[in-house]
């Protein structure tokens, strides 16, 4: 019983010291920068995008995803607010105790070792005057006479320096408790127990049971909600680790209207939303409009405008085929909508993910780059039978690539890839009719077959050509073109001849390729004159972006190209919801722990001791301080200089 009772006095001494404290307040510091460097509550996806599989579960066992709310971190705070509070409970008596008390236990051998210590002789000594000397300079004193009639005058001046210590540990109790607060601990324990379940699947809001909804009453949380334009919601999206759970509120909030202000290169400049909260229970309607820096607080709750996404734009698309002559399909949608697409006889789904009106990007302008709104774009998923999916993202209007117009839709298989971009040139009028047009010939056999037959006259000289097998050859090429673009006229080729004759017979081929193109431009520029979609300064570059168009479809998953021909853009406000009773304690934690600070660096702890010695007419006179410096030194020289005045 004894060993047991020293070894917890043992424990307890060392929560006690300063040591300790120090300690856990430097995991609270480490923890605070991983924090602040690793962006907190995202999705669990874009964790291990960024990361990778590997330190992605590392991360997640360490629980860096949540730091503030991670069960070791909430340790360290409990443990903080018992060790310091330990430390302020041995200290402050021995403080409060100083602060009282003037020590006039005291030797004129011990005042003589200060580096500001003088020995005086003096005539008259006029108490009053010393005394009033004392107070101006906002000197507390105690007068003491002592055995053989000496008088010890004790003054001290500044005595609030220590109480800076006390301010600034109780600030950290205080902040560490508010911590605490905003720790959602009844959650914590609630999901250890089994009481609460985190959603992983995407599942209708009316069949999450109670297990995964946490009531009006939850002490703390930051929870998410989006709201489309002339949308009602009365629970918000909390997440956790891979899922989230359903905060339910004590009020409903409808957006009456949302509003972006844009900089004139079309950046977000403000947004702000008109929200009506509406109380469940007296059914009081509150009109509020909140901006980025001008929250709405409603019992206790406190509405951030956070971000602002879609909310649920309608697309009319035209879906083409690039490998087919065929006129494009109409196509209806919505973002957050799923579409059907058939092709080559099988089936997908088209998923339509997101839709920006303002997109800034690095643009050419010139011989300078520049940032400019290149106008709308959308992001879409289209997935197979099997689940598997490929991501496109598509521009609007074509933007200047080296001094050309292209349109500019990107593909990846995965999210950590980058998007990977067709560029489709655009016509004369800036369209993608032209290339349209290019595809529809070049894809047309007629058109084709008599392309070919032109370029064989313009071109061949000798008539012991077999013009039938050349016209052969040449369909060939073309044909193996069609099929698979650049990459498959290199099937043509002999791999056993060396290298350079590869090349040289590449090269021939692709010229091929290219005046039979040059030839269907110019047939169908002759029969259509009024087509002005060809009129371009330099059509020989136009023809040969569109072969590299169609060569570079092959490497586009499914090559349907989505044109976006008009939209109605729906807007959505991303809100944030807190609760946090811990914000005041912070708060006040904050307040003391500023004035502790300046108690300790800017009040100066002064102590100032003289003795009068009766029979000898002499004094001693000593200053000391907590701080030497020459501010002191100064203060000292002019006080012994004003006590030299009163006693000669």
């Amino acid at each position: 019983m004894a060993k047991s009772t020293k070894n917890f006095k043992s424990f307890i001494h060392l929560l006690s010291t300063m040591r300790f404290a120090i300690t856990m307040f430097s995991f609270v510091a480490i923890a605070s920068i991983i924090g602040t460097v690793l962006k907190q509550n995202e999705p669990y996806e874009s964790y291990l995008i960024k990361l990778g599989q590997f330190w992605f579960e590392i991360f997640e066992i360490l629980g860096l995803y949540n730091v503030y709310q991670a069960f070791w971190f909430l340790l360290i705070l409990i443990f903080l607010i018992i060790s310091t509070s330990l430390c302020v409970y041995r200290n402050t008596p021995k403080i409060i105790s100083d602060y009282r008390k003037f020590q006039d236990k005291v030797q004129e051998k011990s005042l003589l070792s200060f580096k500001h210590s003088y020995k005086l002789t003096y005539k008259n000594f006029d108490n009053s005057r010393l005394e009033e000397i004392l107070l101006k300079n906002k000197f507390r004193f105690k007068k003491k006479i002592l055995r053989n009639g000496d008088e010890l005058y004790s003054a001290k001046r500044g005595e609030f320096q220590k109480l800076g210590y006390i301010f600034t540990h109780l600030a950290i109790i205080v902040i560490s408790i508010g911590g605490l607060f905003d720790g959602n601990l009844v959650f914590k324990v609630q999901e250890s127990l089994g009481l609460k379940n985190i959603i992983i699947d995407d599942i209708p809001l009316k069949e999450i049971d109670s297990s995964s909804r946490l009531s009006e009453s939850n002490f703390s949380y930051r929870a998410q909600m989006l709201l489309a334009e002339g949308e009602k919601q009365e629970v918000a999206v909390l997440r956790a680790k891979e899922g989230y759970l359903i905060q339910e509120l004590p009020f409903s909030i409808a957006l009456k209207d949302f509003r972006i202000k844009h900089y004139s290169t079309g950046q977000p400049k403000s947004f702000e939303s008109d929200l009506l909260v509406e109380d469940k229970k007296t059914g009081k309607v509150i009109a509020e409009t909140i901006s980025v820096n001008k929250p709405l607080t409603v019992n206790g709750i406190t509405i951030y405008q956070s971000d602002f996404q879609d909310g649920g734009s309608k697309l009319g698309l035209r879906v083409w085929d690039l490998h087919s002559n065929q006129s494009f399909v109409p196509m209806a949608s919505e973002i957050f909508k799923t579409n059907k697409l058939v092709y080559d006889d099988q089936n997908f789904n088209v998923e339509f993910n997101d839709f920006r009106k303002f997109n800034i990007l690095e643009i050419e302008d010139g011989k300078k780059k520049k940032l400019k709104n290149v106008g709308p774009n959308f992001i879409y998923k289209i997935r197979n039978e099997s689940g598997q999916a490929v991501e496109y993202q598509t521009y609007q209007f074509p933007m200047i690539v080296g001094g050309t117009s292209f349109f500019m839709s990107g593909m990846r298989s995965t999210p950590q890839d980058e998007f990977r971009y067709i560029k489709i040139p655009a016509d004369a009028n800036r369209e993608l009719t032209g290339f349209l047009k290019f595809r529809s010939l070049i894809t047309s056999p007629k058109q084709v077959s008599k392309s070919i037959d032109k370029v064989i006259k313009e071109t061949s000289s000798n008539k012991a050509i077999d013009i039938n097998l050349f016209k052969t050859s040449i369909s060939k090429v073309i044909n193996s073109f069609l099929e698979g673009g650049y990459s498959q006229i290199a099937n043509l080729i002999d791999q056993d001849i060396t290298v350079p004759k590869q090349e040289e017979i590449a090269n021939s081929y692709i010229k091929i390729i290219f005046l039979v193109s040059k030839e269907i431009i110019k047939n169908y520029k002759v029969e259509n004159k009024d087509d002005d979609s060809f009129i371009l300064d330099d059509s020989s570059s136009f023809i040969q972006d569109s072969l590299n168009a169609y060569s570079d479809s092959f490497f586009y998953g499914i090559p349907m190209f989505f044109e976006l021909k008009d939209y109605q853009h729906i807007q959505a406000s991303g809100l944030q919801l807190t609760k946090s009773p811990g914000q005041v304690w912070v708060y006040i934690g904050s307040i003391m722990l500023v004035l502790g600070i300046f108690c300790m660096i800017y009040i100066q702890d002064v102590r100032l001791w003289i003795i009068k010695y009766k029979k000898t007419k002499k004094i001693v006179f000593a200053m000391t301080t907590n701080r030497q410096h020459y501010d002191f030194d100064k203060f000292a020289l002019e006080t012994r200089d004003k006590i030299k005045s009163i006693i000669n």
